[in-house]
Parts: structure tokens; sequence; C-alpha cells
């Protein structure tokens, strides 16, 4: 894609707006459903986009991410691109940024579907996912951030094929945010070129265990299905603690543990009555470690990015 490239403005841009969207915060990978497994959850970003308002808004990481979006609809609709200091942006948060609960991915379907919205909505939702996948470079924090719910993604080239699941009831996703980040580059670096045979079985069997349990409830094989043999241990390096941490997660009563996209956010799945004993255990052990961070329970959002 070539975001960066686009012709030099000229002319006037008519001025569009405000719009405010709602994203989800989302988490990914689920252990074995690497790049393939994201699910929306109850913490939002609150993003607020004008086009040539008079008024830049603020200068972030964040917003940075929605005025590429922004500039890509126009881009897509083949017309005339706003200057990124005609665009204002406002941004709320509930979740952090580079912390593995796909802030990039709700800052970029925030700035598409305000854009989209500002235009008159010609880009349909499937679209939508396709540019903001392409922007992410994988889908499964986009399609969650867009359409809610547990999304089963695949992407061929630019293309997405995606599928709602629908998670049996009863589930709450327990998190713990360490105070440092984890770079995705990084994370990604460290994953290997190649798996062997066993290791590819081992995990296609419990990403297939993964989709089963999560539909149909069966809540004891969620600690087989996410035991994951692709990302999990070479990213543990950026954070060794890891492991000690879902140990924790899981003698608290979680179900299973997993790291939250590429991290730093440790994720485990647990019943409502024994969510906040896991809290407590992911912080408590955390702290032992020398490890300060947030912990929190919250459910599956089933809307998605919300025009507000």
């Amino acid at each position: 894609m070539t975001a960066e490239t686009w012709s030099e403005h000229a002319g006037t841009i008519e001025p569009l707006g405000p719009i405010t969207v709602r994203v989800p915060a989302t988490s990914a990978n689920l252990g074995t459903g690497f790049d393939a497994v994201g699910v929306a959850l109850q913490r939002y970003a609150t993003v607020t986009v004008s086009v040539a308002s008079g008024s830049e808004g603020e200068r972030s990481p964040m917003s940075r991410h929605v005025r590429k979006a922004v500039r890509e609809v126009y881009r897509e609709l083949g017309q005339q691109r706003p200057e990124s200091e005609e665009i204002e942006i406002a941004v709320q948060a509930e979740f952090p940024l580079g912390r593995g609960l796909g802030a990039s991915a709700a800052y970029r379907g925030a700035g598409l579907v305000a854009a989209n919205t500002l235009l008159g909505q010609p880009l349909s939702e499937h679209r939508i996912l396709e540019i903001g996948s392409e922007l992410e470079g994988h889908a499964d924090n986009m399609a969650p951030a867009l359409f809610g719910g547990c999304q089963i993604v695949a992407m061929d080239g630019s293309q997405v094929t995606r599928v709602s699941l629908s998670v049996a009831d009863g589930l709450r996703f327990v998190g713990f945010t360490p105070s440092f980040n984890m770079s995705t580059k990084k994370g990604r670096a460290l994953l290997p070129d190649q798996l062997s045979r066993q290791d590819a079985v081992h995990n296609s069997c419990r990403s297939a265990l993964l989709v089963a349990a999560l539909t149909t409830g069966s809540w004891e094989a969620m600690k087989t299905a996410v035991d994951d043999r692709l990302h999990q241990i070479p990213r543990s390096k950026l954070f060794p603690a890891m492991f000690e941490l879902f140990e924790a997660a899981e003698s608290a009563g979680a179900y299973a543990a997993y790291l939250s996209g590429g991290g730093s956010t440790l994720m485990a799945v647990a019943s409502e009555g024994r969510a906040e004993d896991v809290r407590a255990a992911f912080v408590t052990t955390a702290s032992a470690h020398g490890i300060s961070g947030e912990g929190f329970v919250t459910e599956i959002d089933l809307g998605g990015a919300q025009i507000l």
C-alpha cells in the first residue's frame, strides 16, 4: 500500500464533521489462533474526527493512526485528500497503545469508519475491513474491532475472509497489562521461520479445539486449546515471567491463560465467580517479580465500532 506517497494537496477540502466513533479493545491469537482469532472486549477508545475544521487537534501516536486511516479512505475513493494538519482528532481511551489490546486496529478502524461516514458511507463494511487489515498487516484485531464478538479470519493478499463465532455464555476475560510494552516488530522477529511437523500438528489440532471449546462452552478444554508452540515461547524472551503468571492465573481458577496479541498484556479466561481471584493472582504474582501494571475483568463486546 502507498499510504505515504499520495499526491500533493491542492485546492480546498470541504469542511466535514465532527463524527465520533467508539471502538472496542481486542485480544488476538488466543494462544493457538495466531493471526486468525480475535475477540472484542468491553474496553473502549472514543475518537472524534473533523476534516478542514481549522483546528488540528491532538498529535500523538494514536491520532497518527487515525489520520492515516482517514486519508486512506479518501485515496480509496479517488477524492482529493486532506493534509494531516486539516484533520482534527480527539481521542479518549480506556486501554493503552502497544500493549497487546489492539489499539492500533481500534484507531485505524475508527478513522476508516469516521471518514466513510463523513463521505456518505460509500464503502461497504467488508471493504473497510480489507483496507484496515492491509494497514495493520493482519486482520485478527481489525475484524473484532469493527464487528465485535469473536472473529475468525484468513487473509490472502488484500482479501479477507471472516466468520463471526458465537461464544458460549459465562466466559470472562481477565487481563493484566504491565507497565512496559512489547515491541510487535521485535516479537515477530523472534518467531521461527519453520515448524516441525510435530509442532505444526500440535498447533493445528489445538486451534480447532479452541474454536470448538469457545462455541460449545467446553471450558475444561481451553487450557489444552491455547497451548501454543508458534509464538508464545519465542516471545517470552521479551517477558520472562510470562509463563509463571499463566500458572498463577490457572491456579487461581482460570480455565486458561495466553499472551494477548503481541503483548505485553496477558489474558486469562475464567468463570464470573473466579474472575476476581484470577485478576488478583495476576497482580500479586507480577508484583513478586517486580512488575507493576493493571489487572482488569471484562466481557466480550458484541457491538464493534459504533457511531455515537
